[in-house]
């Protein structure tokens, strides 16, 4: 039995939809059943209980030999994923998979990678079989940059002359459903960083791909960053996650993190992932 965690986000959710397209039965770990009513209704065993419970987790983990650890980027992020590895190893979980970040690398100094390293480490030195998922900047980060492109005729973003290699969550979700119904022994000790087939973006060229599918000039605007900050924070779930947002910005901004586009999904999946042009045209209609 696989226990799936954070299936009411974007990542969560991709993940149960691509696998009970693949027919395999899972239960997911939520703390509010009615926000996640409609996967029971697909047939998905909810357990209500909450990452800082570990009692509530264990009980989760009952008759599971695997895990699937998605967790939203904050500020009490690497306590919750160190403290769910321990109790997946307590409860005698064989196989976690984490969904981490490319930018998970030593010497970062970037408090969301910084996290995500913590978890990798503590799950590397767990005696777990591990696998490490990690998606590049997602194409879901520039929903709301798209539609407001339709209005105004430009993005906002303090992201210099920086680039990305953009990811669809979608892609995320099949990529991890892949590795959990294909031969497990294939993808112990694995760390995967995958990317969609596009070329590393520089936010001009982002804005032109969103001008050419909405049929009208888009620019970009590079916008302060102190100013973006200010704005993302009602959005955000913290002054913490807004702070760690900046700062992850403003690496990409100055080059210190720039888009490296990997080949991975499609030699693993073999097909290529959404391209950016494929994504803008879904959420543009």
């Amino acid at each position: 039995m696989i226990l799936l965690t954070g299936i009411t986000g974007n990542n969560g959710g991709a993940t149960a939809t691509a696998l009970l397209k693949r027919g395999v039965k899972f239960r997911a770990l939520v703390r509010d059943k009615e926000k996640a009513a409609e996967w029971a209704e697909k047939g998905v065993e909810l357990i209500q209980g909450d990452l800082n419970d570990p009692e509530s987790v264990a009980t989760a983990l009952e008759g599971c030999d695997t895990a699937v650890l998605i967790l939203s980027n904050g500020q009490d992020q690497e306590r919750l994923e160190v403290s769910f590895i321990n109790t997946a190893k307590k409860c005698g979980v064989d196989h976690l998979v984490k969904l981490s970040s490319p930018e998970a690398v030593p010497g970062t100094t970037s408090p969301t990678p910084l996290a995500h390293l913590a978890a990798e480490k503590a799950l590397k030195e767990s005696g777990m079989h591990w696998t490490l998922v990690r998606p590049a900047f997602f194409m879901q980060n520039l929903t709301g940059s798209i539609m407001g492109a339709k209005a105004s005729g430009k993005i906002s973003m303090p992201m210099g002359n920086g680039t990305v290699a953009l990811t669809d969550c979608g892609d995320s979700g099949e990529f991890i459903a892949m590795v959990l119904t294909t031969d497990r022994d294939e993808h112990y000790g694995k760390c995967y960083d995958i990317t969609g087939p596009d070329e590393p973006f520089t936010f001009d060229e982002i804005a032109k791909v969103i001008g050419e599918v909405l049929g009208r000039e888009v620019v970009y605007e590079d916008c302060d960053p102190k100013a973006f900050q200010e704005a993302i924070r009602p959005f955000v779930s913290s002054d913490w996650h807004s702070d760690a947002v900046a700062i992850l910005f403003a690496k990409i901004a100055d080059g210190t993190t720039p888009g490296i586009k990997t080949t991975t999904f499609q030699d693993m999946m073999g097909r290529p992932g959404t391209s950016f042009k494929e994504y803008v045209k879904k959420i543009a209609g």
